[in-house]
Protein backbone atom coordinates (compact mmCIF):
# COMPACT_ATOMS: atom_id res chain seq x y z
CA UNK A 1 0.00 0.00 0.00
CA UNK A 2 1.24 3.47 -0.88
CA UNK A 3 0.91 6.40 1.49
CA UNK A 4 0.44 8.95 -1.29
CA UNK A 5 -0.31 8.79 -5.01
CA UNK A 6 0.03 11.94 -7.12
CA UNK A 7 -1.08 12.82 -10.63
CA UNK A 8 0.84 15.42 -12.60
CA UNK A 9 3.61 16.40 -14.97
CA UNK A 10 7.28 16.12 -14.02
CA UNK A 11 9.60 18.30 -16.07
CA UNK A 12 13.29 18.87 -16.56
CA UNK A 13 14.25 22.19 -15.03
CA UNK A 14 17.17 24.17 -16.44
CA UNK A 15 18.07 26.59 -13.68
CA UNK A 16 20.30 29.55 -14.49
CA UNK A 17 23.56 29.32 -12.58
CA UNK A 18 23.96 33.10 -12.70
CA UNK A 19 21.39 35.77 -11.96
CA UNK A 20 19.93 38.15 -14.50
CA UNK A 21 18.11 37.94 -17.84
CA UNK A 22 18.33 34.59 -19.60
CA UNK A 23 19.64 36.20 -22.77
CA UNK A 24 22.99 36.62 -21.00
CA UNK A 25 23.05 33.35 -19.06
CA UNK A 26 25.60 30.84 -20.34
CA UNK A 27 25.40 28.00 -17.80
CA UNK A 28 22.35 26.09 -16.57
CA UNK A 29 21.91 23.26 -14.06
CA UNK A 30 19.63 20.35 -14.95
CA UNK A 31 17.14 19.22 -12.28
CA UNK A 32 14.12 16.96 -12.03
CA UNK A 33 11.10 19.04 -11.08
CA UNK A 34 7.32 19.40 -11.38
CA UNK A 35 4.88 20.12 -8.57
CA UNK A 36 3.36 16.69 -7.99
CA UNK A 37 6.71 14.94 -8.48
CA UNK A 38 8.23 17.26 -5.89
CA UNK A 39 5.54 16.25 -3.40
CA UNK A 40 6.22 12.56 -4.09
CA UNK A 41 9.94 12.98 -3.41
CA UNK A 42 9.24 14.97 -0.23
CA UNK A 43 7.04 12.17 1.08
CA UNK A 44 9.54 9.48 0.09
CA UNK A 45 12.46 11.25 1.77
CA UNK A 46 10.54 11.19 5.04
CA UNK A 47 10.37 7.41 4.89
CA UNK A 48 6.89 6.93 3.44
CA UNK A 49 5.83 5.37 0.14
CA UNK A 50 4.71 7.54 -2.76
CA UNK A 51 3.87 6.92 -6.40
CA UNK A 52 3.39 9.15 -9.44
CA UNK A 53 0.92 8.74 -12.30
CA UNK A 54 2.23 10.50 -15.41
CA UNK A 55 3.63 10.27 -18.91
CA UNK A 56 7.18 11.01 -20.02
CA UNK A 57 8.70 11.30 -23.44
CA UNK A 58 10.66 8.29 -24.67
CA UNK A 59 13.75 10.47 -24.70
CA UNK A 60 16.85 11.22 -22.64
CA UNK A 61 15.03 13.77 -20.48
CA UNK A 62 12.27 11.26 -19.78
CA UNK A 63 14.83 8.62 -18.83
CA UNK A 64 16.56 11.12 -16.56
CA UNK A 65 13.36 11.95 -14.65
CA UNK A 66 12.32 8.29 -14.43
CA UNK A 67 15.67 7.20 -13.02
CA UNK A 68 15.87 10.17 -10.65
CA UNK A 69 12.42 9.52 -9.19
CA UNK A 70 13.10 5.82 -8.86
CA UNK A 71 16.37 6.63 -7.12
CA UNK A 72 14.50 8.85 -4.65
CA UNK A 73 12.24 5.93 -3.73
CA UNK A 74 9.16 7.03 -5.68
CA UNK A 75 7.11 4.21 -7.21
CA UNK A 76 7.36 4.62 -10.98
CA UNK A 77 5.19 1.65 -12.01
CA UNK A 78 2.44 3.96 -13.31
CA UNK A 79 4.70 6.12 -15.46
CA UNK A 80 4.18 5.60 -19.20
CA UNK A 81 6.65 6.52 -21.94
CA UNK A 82 5.20 8.26 -24.98
CA UNK A 83 7.10 7.57 -28.22
CA UNK A 84 5.52 10.52 -30.06
CA UNK A 85 5.70 13.41 -27.58
CA UNK A 86 8.67 14.94 -25.73
CA UNK A 87 9.29 15.38 -22.04
CA UNK A 88 8.44 18.91 -20.95
CA UNK A 89 11.20 21.32 -19.93
CA UNK A 90 11.41 24.82 -18.51
CA UNK A 91 14.05 27.43 -17.77
CA UNK A 92 14.40 29.42 -14.55
CA UNK A 93 15.49 33.08 -14.62
CA UNK A 94 16.69 34.23 -11.20
CA UNK A 95 16.59 37.66 -9.55
CA UNK A 96 15.49 39.54 -12.65
CA UNK A 97 13.77 41.90 -12.92
CA UNK A 98 12.87 41.59 -9.22
CA UNK A 99 15.67 40.67 -6.76
CA UNK A 100 15.11 37.32 -5.05
CA UNK A 101 12.25 36.37 -7.37
CA UNK A 102 12.49 33.69 -10.03
CA UNK A 103 10.48 33.56 -13.26
CA UNK A 104 10.02 30.64 -15.63
CA UNK A 105 9.96 30.03 -19.36
CA UNK A 106 8.00 26.90 -20.28
CA UNK A 107 8.56 24.52 -23.19
CA UNK A 108 5.83 22.02 -22.36
CA UNK A 109 3.11 22.54 -24.98
CA UNK A 110 2.47 19.18 -26.65
CA UNK A 111 4.52 17.34 -24.02
CA UNK A 112 4.01 13.69 -23.18
CA UNK A 113 2.23 14.58 -19.96
CA UNK A 114 -0.18 16.85 -21.81
CA UNK A 115 -1.59 13.63 -23.30
CA UNK A 116 -2.51 12.34 -19.85
CA UNK A 117 -6.07 11.06 -19.87
CA UNK A 118 -8.48 8.99 -17.83
CA UNK A 119 -6.95 5.89 -19.47
CA UNK A 120 -3.83 6.48 -17.36
CA UNK A 121 -5.76 6.03 -14.12
CA UNK A 122 -5.67 2.69 -12.32
CA UNK A 123 -8.55 2.81 -9.85
CA UNK A 124 -7.09 0.14 -7.59
CA UNK A 125 -3.74 1.95 -7.53
CA UNK A 126 -5.41 5.15 -6.35
CA UNK A 127 -7.68 3.29 -3.93
CA UNK A 128 -4.65 1.54 -2.45
CA UNK A 129 -3.21 4.83 -1.19
CA UNK A 130 -4.00 6.96 1.83
CA UNK A 131 -3.84 10.31 0.03
CA UNK A 132 -4.41 11.26 -3.61
CA UNK A 133 -2.67 14.54 -4.48
CA UNK A 134 -2.81 16.80 -7.51
CA UNK A 135 -2.87 20.47 -8.54
CA UNK A 136 -4.48 22.89 -10.97
CA UNK A 137 -1.23 22.86 -12.95
CA UNK A 138 -2.17 19.47 -14.36
CA UNK A 139 -5.66 20.77 -15.11
CA UNK A 140 -4.11 23.55 -17.20
CA UNK A 141 -1.86 21.58 -19.53
CA UNK A 142 -4.65 20.02 -21.64
CA UNK A 143 -8.32 19.13 -21.69
CA UNK A 144 -7.55 15.41 -21.37
CA UNK A 145 -5.26 16.01 -18.40
CA UNK A 146 -7.98 18.09 -16.75
CA UNK A 147 -10.42 15.22 -17.23
CA UNK A 148 -7.87 12.88 -15.66
CA UNK A 149 -7.60 15.14 -12.61
CA UNK A 150 -11.37 15.30 -12.22
CA UNK A 151 -11.71 11.54 -12.62
CA UNK A 152 -8.81 10.82 -10.27
CA UNK A 153 -10.34 13.00 -7.58
CA UNK A 154 -13.72 11.32 -8.04
CA UNK A 155 -12.16 7.85 -7.77
CA UNK A 156 -10.29 8.78 -4.61
CA UNK A 157 -13.35 10.32 -2.99
CA UNK A 158 -15.55 7.35 -3.88
CA UNK A 159 -12.98 4.84 -2.60
CA UNK A 160 -12.46 6.63 0.72
CA UNK A 161 -9.03 8.11 -0.06
CA UNK A 162 -8.18 11.56 1.28
CA UNK A 163 -7.96 14.08 -1.58
CA UNK A 164 -5.23 16.73 -1.35
CA UNK A 165 -5.34 19.63 -3.81
CA UNK A 166 -2.86 22.47 -4.19
CA UNK A 167 -4.45 25.40 -6.03
CA UNK A 168 -1.06 26.33 -7.55
CA UNK A 169 -2.42 28.58 -10.31
CA UNK A 170 0.18 29.23 -13.03
CA UNK A 171 -1.04 32.21 -15.07
CA UNK A 172 1.19 31.31 -18.02
CA UNK A 173 -0.68 28.03 -18.50
CA UNK A 174 -4.27 29.33 -18.52
CA UNK A 175 -6.12 31.31 -21.22
CA UNK A 176 -7.36 33.59 -18.42
CA UNK A 177 -7.52 33.78 -14.64
CA UNK A 178 -11.28 33.30 -14.83
CA UNK A 179 -10.74 29.98 -16.60
CA UNK A 180 -8.37 28.90 -13.84
CA UNK A 181 -10.74 29.89 -11.04
CA UNK A 182 -13.69 28.18 -12.71
CA UNK A 183 -11.74 24.95 -13.17
CA UNK A 184 -10.53 24.94 -9.56
CA UNK A 185 -13.99 25.67 -8.18
CA UNK A 186 -15.31 22.73 -10.19
CA UNK A 187 -13.33 20.17 -8.15
CA UNK A 188 -13.24 21.71 -4.68
CA UNK A 189 -16.40 20.00 -3.45
CA UNK A 190 -14.51 16.68 -3.61
CA UNK A 191 -11.33 17.95 -1.93
CA UNK A 192 -10.39 16.93 1.62
CA UNK A 193 -7.21 19.03 2.10
CA UNK A 194 -6.69 22.37 0.36
CA UNK A 195 -3.38 24.23 -0.03
CA UNK A 196 -3.37 27.79 -1.33
CA UNK A 197 -1.51 31.08 -0.98
CA UNK A 198 -2.86 34.56 -0.29
CA UNK A 199 -3.23 35.55 -3.95
CA UNK A 200 -5.13 32.35 -4.72
CA UNK A 201 -7.31 32.89 -1.65
CA UNK A 202 -8.25 36.32 -2.95
CA UNK A 203 -9.14 34.85 -6.35
CA UNK A 204 -11.30 32.11 -4.87
CA UNK A 205 -12.78 33.78 -1.80
CA UNK A 206 -12.26 37.51 -2.37
CA UNK A 207 -10.08 37.90 0.73
CA UNK A 208 -6.67 37.16 2.21
CA UNK A 209 -8.03 37.08 5.77
CA UNK A 210 -7.25 33.56 7.06
CA UNK A 211 -10.33 33.23 9.22
CA UNK A 212 -12.64 34.28 6.41
CA UNK A 213 -10.85 31.94 3.98
CA UNK A 214 -11.28 29.01 6.38
CA UNK A 215 -14.93 29.84 6.95
CA UNK A 216 -15.71 30.24 3.25
CA UNK A 217 -13.88 27.06 2.25
CA UNK A 218 -16.02 25.04 4.63
CA UNK A 219 -19.28 26.86 3.92
CA UNK A 220 -18.99 26.78 0.13
CA UNK A 221 -17.12 23.53 -0.49
CA UNK A 222 -17.25 21.55 2.75
CA UNK A 223 -13.46 21.65 3.20
CA UNK A 224 -12.51 21.62 6.88
CA UNK A 225 -8.77 21.19 6.29
CA UNK A 226 -7.25 24.29 4.70
CA UNK A 227 -3.62 25.44 4.69
CA UNK A 228 -2.95 29.08 3.81
CA UNK A 229 0.60 30.09 2.89
CA UNK A 230 1.39 33.75 3.53
CA UNK A 231 4.98 34.16 2.36
CA UNK A 232 7.27 35.91 4.81
CA UNK A 233 4.36 36.21 7.27
CA UNK A 234 4.34 32.44 7.71
CA UNK A 235 1.35 30.14 7.30
CA UNK A 236 -1.88 29.17 9.02
CA UNK A 237 -4.03 26.06 8.88
CA UNK A 238 -7.53 25.14 9.92
CA UNK A 239 -7.73 21.42 10.57
CA UNK A 240 -11.01 19.92 11.76
CA UNK A 241 -11.83 22.95 13.89
CA UNK A 242 -8.30 23.61 15.17
CA UNK A 243 -6.34 26.65 13.97
CA UNK A 244 -2.53 26.44 14.00
CA UNK A 245 0.22 28.63 12.59
CA UNK A 246 3.93 28.79 11.91
CA UNK A 247 6.38 31.55 11.25
CA UNK A 248 8.44 31.67 8.06
CA UNK A 249 12.08 30.79 8.64
CA UNK A 250 14.57 33.39 7.46
CA UNK A 251 17.23 31.79 5.23
CA UNK A 252 19.45 32.88 2.34
CA UNK A 253 17.42 32.40 -0.86
CA UNK A 254 18.92 31.04 -4.06
CA UNK A 255 15.66 30.17 -5.82
CA UNK A 256 12.15 30.30 -4.30
CA UNK A 257 10.62 27.89 -6.84
CA UNK A 258 9.58 24.59 -5.26
CA UNK A 259 8.98 25.92 -1.75
CA UNK A 260 5.23 25.35 -1.88
CA UNK A 261 5.63 21.75 -3.02
CA UNK A 262 8.12 21.05 -0.25
CA UNK A 263 5.64 22.56 2.19
CA UNK A 264 2.74 20.45 0.94
CA UNK A 265 4.75 17.23 0.80
CA UNK A 266 6.18 17.52 4.29
CA UNK A 267 2.87 18.67 5.77
CA UNK A 268 1.07 15.67 4.29
CA UNK A 269 3.83 13.25 5.27
CA UNK A 270 3.75 14.55 8.83
CA UNK A 271 -0.01 14.06 9.04
CA UNK A 272 0.35 10.56 7.59
CA UNK A 273 2.87 9.81 10.34
CA UNK A 274 0.26 10.69 12.93
CA UNK A 275 1.71 14.06 13.94
CA UNK A 276 -0.67 16.85 14.99
CA UNK A 277 -1.28 19.80 12.63
CA UNK A 278 0.59 22.10 15.02
CA UNK A 279 3.75 20.11 14.44
CA UNK A 280 3.11 19.37 10.76
CA UNK A 281 2.89 23.07 9.90
CA UNK A 282 6.23 23.91 11.53
CA UNK A 283 7.95 21.00 9.79
CA UNK A 284 6.41 22.07 6.46
CA UNK A 285 7.62 25.64 6.93
CA UNK A 286 11.11 24.38 7.70
CA UNK A 287 11.14 22.22 4.56
CA UNK A 288 10.05 25.15 2.40
CA UNK A 289 12.90 27.23 3.80
CA UNK A 290 15.44 24.49 3.20
CA UNK A 291 14.45 24.08 -0.47
CA UNK A 292 14.87 27.75 -1.39
CA UNK A 293 18.48 27.76 -0.21
CA UNK A 294 19.62 25.93 -3.36
CA UNK A 295 18.85 25.80 -7.07
CA UNK A 296 16.54 22.92 -7.87
CA UNK A 297 13.27 21.77 -6.31
CA UNK A 298 14.11 18.34 -4.92
CA UNK A 299 17.77 18.20 -3.88
CA UNK A 300 17.26 19.94 -0.54
CA UNK A 301 14.04 18.17 0.43
CA UNK A 302 14.80 16.99 3.97
CA UNK A 303 14.99 13.63 5.63
CA UNK A 304 13.88 13.31 9.25
CA UNK A 305 17.35 13.91 10.67
CA UNK A 306 17.72 17.01 8.46
CA UNK A 307 14.49 18.49 9.78
CA UNK A 308 15.59 17.86 13.35
CA UNK A 309 18.93 19.61 12.82
CA UNK A 310 17.30 22.57 11.05
CA UNK A 311 14.63 23.08 13.71
CA UNK A 312 17.11 22.69 16.55
CA UNK A 313 19.24 25.42 14.96
CA UNK A 314 16.21 27.74 15.20
CA UNK A 315 15.55 26.78 18.81
CA UNK A 316 12.70 24.43 17.93
CA UNK A 317 13.55 20.86 18.79
CA UNK A 318 11.40 18.55 16.70
CA UNK A 319 11.07 16.27 19.73
CA UNK A 320 9.66 19.11 21.81
CA UNK A 321 7.04 19.82 19.15
CA UNK A 322 5.35 16.46 19.68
Amino acid sequence: MLDLVALGEPLVQFNAVTEGPLRYVVYFEKHSAGSEANVCVAVSKLGLRSGLITRLGNDEFGFFIYEWLRGQGVDVSRIRFDPERPTGIYFVQRSYPVPGVSTVLYYRRGSAASALSTSDLDEDYIAGSRIFHTTSITMAISDSAREAVIKGIEIARRRGVMVSFDVNIRKLLWPSINDAVKAVEGVLSNVSVLFLDENEAELLFGTKDPQVVFKEAEARFGISRVILKMGLKGSMARWDGETVSSRAFQVPVKDPIGAGDAYAGVFLASILKGLPPSRAIVRASAAAAMVVMVRGDEENLPREQDLEVFLRNYGLSDVELR
